[in-house]
């Protein structure tokens, strides 16, 4: 029997030996006590065997002890005595281990050790129990069996449910206790013991299904139990990461009820943000903060709500009454187990401010008149606004990417460009008058400045570029620098007028006198008679020079043109060679314009001139006028903006002679510059043309091309009236006068002389006086027999309106002429008492002059 004993002991050594190392987390159920559930769940079920250690202990002693009590008889007393020893010192070392695991109360990364301890003296406890059937067994004694069979079972079950909780721990105390009973059974050999070796072996196999059932029964508990804790604990962590998170965000965030508006929540930030306090913002609706009525909160707070939108714009109210732009980001969340509204708030009142400048920005430069064009470090184009495409023609895609040389008109030297662009590279900027060219070709001035962009580190990375086109401003300036010209020609005319005009009539009155003396003498008369037109013609180009300077008197009256371009058309005829085709069309209207017939008709006499001589030498030489009406449109209102109205006529003079250069063409409105020879032309035509239809509120334009011809455009405002007709004045005869005594008043001593002697072959008796001194005192003297005064306007100590002034002081009924070789509207226009005093202008038209007296005497 010893053999046997020694044979199961061993077996169970090395059972307990693998079971031992079967423990390790290397097993098959090991992997999943790797992750943390598995280390907690492993920690709970260890503490359950350590619980049930104590009645374990108790039970073994006990039962162990009734045992001995009941085989005391029947086995040797010492073998029973050992066996009963082995268990208090197995039981001993099972209550101090579970003494030290309950004062180390162990972690669960260190649950392993403390299993293996464990497991360790249950299967000690195990092995004195299933040597129990080879030390305690009687072949011949059923009762005694069927008792050691009923005390195993007694263990076996118990120990179900106190190592149910692992099973290394209950199935290793099973078959180490159960096992050694079956072998015994067997061993016996008769029929009654292989029946008590069936069921004891069913009994484990009971208890095993039985075991493993608690077994997961007690893990599942323990993980639900312990999921559950560690969901609490997560959602404790996670409750107060939220709260970390909402109250230390630097971002405004409140929680809202989306049913009713009312704050439920706020951060610090919010509180600093809004100025309230936090009971002061739980107080609050949400309308209360939110510059929206609060029908339009609701509807934004429904689109949050549904998340069918979760990002708004709005204005919101602070404490001290400022309003603010904030950008919120808010949707749903679960708030203390109800649905609220989570808003984070951001303060945008900056950036809309910034957004707002950049917008005007944008528009400012989408908008800008002035062209803009930016391009990157190696000069490619970036950007290009409206104006750009507006000025050079190019549209957006035919210039991003390119460079501006497509601008290049050639005008300006590859120096020129060098020198801009180590400007432009050395960071400063650069400034300056270009040419540039149009998509069509075409060239235009323009005023450029080109910066460059900087980074925040101060690199250059742009440039920018501002072009103003400066063709309208150079035509201004043309035209300003044209009239500065003007102005100095009647500064030099007035300057000479009254000299050469009191030259002329020297010259016209004397002419008269010698008239009337050879009145036999028909050839000399006839060359009379030429110097004296030719004198009035030099007194008229005076006025016309006077006139385009704007300093002369211009008669401006309503009158039909169309009949007047035909009356002066049969005039020029005589002056146009019969080799020269011209072509007269006149619309058959009237047009009825205003202005000085006389001095129109000078200028188309002029213009006629021009194209004669403009003519000769070319094959087939034709001039044509045209007069028509031309209604105006924007782009001629655009290129003349000085011309109000949209009705004119049009004159046309055109040509097709040997044309004017582009050079030519920019001067041949200024005085005295001519391109004809020495001696054919004086440099004065275009210019009295040019003044003389300016002066009426015109305007002159010119095409020419070198060979192929010329056209000037003559532009006059239109009025209203129609069917006038041009008013023609008969010659005016001489009226005598009767012996009257005319008191003549001139600072010039061969004007006093002969106008005196002109006077008195007309029938008048004179007196003189050489200024307005003598003249008052002369007038004085023999005031109740002068009966008229013919009185110069500017003279020495005392000039001609002062002097009238005295006279009208002796006898307000006097009758006064003034005289003058000055233009009367800019001499006298500060001097004249009212605009009833005649005023005559030298040299004198003799019957002129003898009708004014004879209507002034009667």
């Amino acid at each position: 029997m010893g053999a046997p004993f020694f044979f199961v002991f061993i077996q169970c050594s090395s059972m307990l030996i693998s079971m031992s190392q079967g423990a390790s987390p290397q097993r098959s159920e090991g992997s999943g006590w790797q992750n943390k559930w598995g280390e907690a769940a492993r920690h709970e079920q260890i503490k359950l065997l350590y619980e049930a250690v104590p009645l374990s202990i108790f039970s073994t002693i006990v039962i162990a002890a009734i045992l001995v009590t009941v085989q005391w008889k029947t086995f040797d007393h010492n073998m029973l005595l050992y066996w009963l020893a082995a268990h208090l010192l197995v039981s001993f070392g099972r209550g101090w281990n579970t003494f030290a695991y309950q004062k180390a109360n162990p972690k669960p990364e260190s649950s392993v050790i403390w299993e293996h301890r464990f497991t360790i003296g249950s299967v000690m406890s195990a092995i004195l129990w299933g040597i129990a059937p080879f030390i305690m067994f009687e072949d011949h004694l059923v009762s005694h069996q069927a008792f050691l069979a009923f005390v195993a079972a007694g263990m076996t079950g118990g120990a179900v449910s106190s190592l149910a909780a692992r099973r290394v721990a209950v199935f290793s105390f099973l078959a180490i206790v159960l096992l050694p009973l079956i072998v015994r059974f067997i061993m016996v050999g008769n029929e009654m013991a292989a029946s008590m070796a069936i069921m004891v072996s069913l009994f484990l196999v009971l208890v095993g299904v039985n075991a493993n059932r608690i077994y997961w029964n007690t893990h599942q508990n323990i993980t639900l139990r312990m999921q559950s804790q560690m969901s609490e604990q997560a959602l404790k962590a996670s409750e107060e990461r939220f709260r970390e998170l909402f109250e230390g965000n630097r971002s405004v965030e409140l929680i809202i009820d989306p049913e009713t508006g009312q704050i439920l929540e706020a951060n610090r930030a919010a509180e600093k943000f809004y100025g309230h306090g936090r009971e002061d913002l739980l107080a609050l609706n949400i309308s209360d903060i939110n510059m929206l009525s609060p029908d339009d909160v609701k509807v934004e707070m429904e689109l949050a709500g549904l998340e069918k939108r979760n990002h708004f714009i709005f204005k919101h109210r602070l404490a001290n009454g400022d309003i603010r732009d904030v950008e919120v980001h808010s949707g749903p969340i679960h708030w203390n187990e109800r649905k609220a509204l989570y808003s984070i708030i951001h303060d945008i009142t900056k950036r809309r401010e910034a957004e707002e400048k950049l917008r005007k920005l944008s528009q400012a430069v989408e908008q800008a008149g002035e062209s803009i064009l930016i391009t990157n470090k190696a000069g490619e184009i970036e950007y290009v606004n409206p104006a750009f495409t507006h000025i050079t023609g190019y549209e957006l895609d035919e210039v991003i990417g390119g460079t501006p040389q497509i601008l290049k008109s050639g005008r300006q030297s590859d120096e020129f460009y060098k020198k801009m662009w180590e400007t432009v590279a050395a960071g400063s900027v650069w400034q300056g008058t270009v040419i540039d060219r149009r998509k069509d070709g075409t060239l235009y001035p323009a005023n450029l400045s080109i910066a460059p962009i900087r980074n925040e580190e101060d690199e250059v990375t742009h440039y920018v570029g501002i072009q103003q086109d400066m063709t309208e401003h150079q035509l201004l300036e043309n035209k300003f620098r044209q009239a500065q010209k003007m102005e100095a020609l009647g500064t030099l005319v007035g300057g000479i007028a009254h000299d050469f005009n009191n030259m002329l009539a020297g010259i016209t009155g004397n002419l008269y006198l010698a008239k009337k003396k050879l009145t036999d003498m028909p050839d000399v008369t006839k060359k009379l008679d030429n110097i004296d037109d030719l004198s009035f013609r030099a007194a008229s180009m005076i006025k016309q020079l006077l006139t385009f300077a704007r300093q002369g008197s211009v008669e401006v009256i309503p009158f039909g043109l169309t009949s007047f371009i035909k009356e002066v058309t049969r005039l020029s005829e005589a002056s146009i060679p019969e080799n020269i085709a011209f072509n007269i069309k006149v619309c058959p209207e009237e047009l009825v314009v205003r202005g000085d017939t006389t001095q129109l008709q000078q200028a188309i006499m002029n213009l006629l001139n021009n194209a004669r001589d403009a003519v000769a030498g070319v094959s087939s030489p034709t001039i044509t006028l045209v007069l028509e009406e031309y209604k105006a449109d924007q782009v001629f209102h655009n290129s003349h903006p000085e011309l109000t109205g949209s009705l004119f006529a049009r004159l046309i003079v055109k040509d097709n002679g040997c044309g004017i250069s582009d050079i030519d063409r920019e001067h041949i409105f200024e005085p005295f510059y001519t391109t004809k020879e020495v001696g054919v032309g004086t440099g004065l035509g275009l210019s009295m043309v040019y003044g003389a239809i300016e002066s009426q509120g015109g305007l002159v334009e010119v095409e020419s091309s070198v060979g192929v011809g010329t056209i000037f455009y003559i532009y006059l405002p239109l009025m209203e009236e129609k069917e006038m007709m041009v008013s023609t004045e008969d010659a005016e005869e001489v009226i005598n006068g009767k012996g009257e005594l005319i008191l003549l008043c001139d600072d010039n001593a061969g004007i006093r002389e002969t106008t005196c002697d002109v006077l008195e072959s007309i029938g008048y008796l004179t007196v003189t006086a050489s200024d307005g001194l003598e003249a008052v005192e002369l007038y004085r003297a023999k005031q109740k027999d002068i009966s008229m005064v013919v009185m110069d306007v500017v003279m020495p100590r005392l000039g001609g309106v002062k002097a009238v002034e005295r006279i009208m002081e002796i006898n307000p009924d006097a009758k006064v002429i003034f005289a003058t070789g000055y233009d009367k509207d800019e001499t006298l226009k500060s001097e004249m008492p009212s605009e009833e005093q005649v005023v005559l202008s030298k040299p004198y038209d003799i019957a002129h002059l003898s009708q004014v007296i004879h209507e002034h005497l009667k």
